[in-house]
């Protein structure tokens, strides 16, 4: 799928938001630039938040819980992390049940972590827009 813009990333986000459900692992890969910050803002958004969404890359997770949002999400970014046993300190999966967990740059350690529901590959082009694909774990590709 083609994204033009940001706001077209953001309203591809808050369309997304409608499939998910509790537990689901959206994993989200592209550069730095990409829009994967973009991208959650719009799934968050999709989910009833209507603050400002900054990226976790320092604090490493940010979590949206109940009234802010429909079901709790946790929005996750892998970049600063060095290895993988740092994730287990986090307890992204022993609280994986009852939330949304939106993961950026997933390709760090994601793949080897957990299976997402949703893999999201944002890869940028020389206009400014962003070439997107969806897998789901139903084997479901969509560009």
């Amino acid at each position: 799928m083609m994204i033009a813009t940001d706001l077209d990333m953001r309203e591809y986000g808050r369309e997304l938001a409608k499939t998910l459900s509790p537990s689901d692992w959206v994993a989200i890969n592209g550069p730095l630039g990409a829009g994967k910050t973009v991208l959650c803002a719009g799934i968050l958004a999709g989910l009833g938040f209507e603050g400002e969404v900054a990226s976790p890359s320092y604090a490493i997770v940010h979590s949206y819980d109940p009234p802010e949002v429909l079901v709790a999400v946790a929005h996750v970014d892998l970049y600063r992390l060095d290895n993988i046993d740092d994730l287990d300190e986090l307890g992204l999966i022993a609280e994986r049940s009852d939330r949304v967990t939106l993961v950026e740059w997933a390709e760090r350690f994601g793949g080897g972590y957990v299976q997402p529901s949703h893999l999201i590959d944002i890869v940028p082009q020389a206009d400014g827009s962003r070439i997107l694909t969806l897998k789901m774990d139903n084997d479901d590709t969509r560009n």
